[in-house]
């Protein structure tokens, strides 16, 4: 009994050796560092994209409710603040 179970244990792993090593082999040849390196780059200009449109979007909105809050003292002051600076360097001189 026990020479059996051996016997088929081995055979399960010679089996599933196998498939590892045509598993492997399938990944190399479809292995292809330039595809990786374009992706990596797409992936950058997009990243890059959407952080310059989320803060187009999100700081006007962010700056326009915070410059409604003009009772709190040094936070309403500050807005002000940044909110003549970009309506000052939108003008043309």
């Amino acid at each position: 009994m026990v020479g059996k179970s051996k016997e088929s244990e081995s055979k399960g792993l010679n089996k599933t050796m196998k498939s590892l090593d045509k598993h492997m082999e399938m990944l190399a040849s479809h292995y292809q560092p330039q595809k990786y390196i374009l992706m990596a780059f797409v992936r950058g200009i997009f990243y890059g994209l959407g952080i310059i449109v989320s803060i187009a979007i999100v700081l006007p909105i962010l700056l326009t409710v915070l410059s409604t809050i003009d009772w709190i003292p040094f936070i309403g002051d500050l807005i002000s603040e940044i909110v003549f600076r970009m309506e000052s360097a939108q003008r043309p001189y």
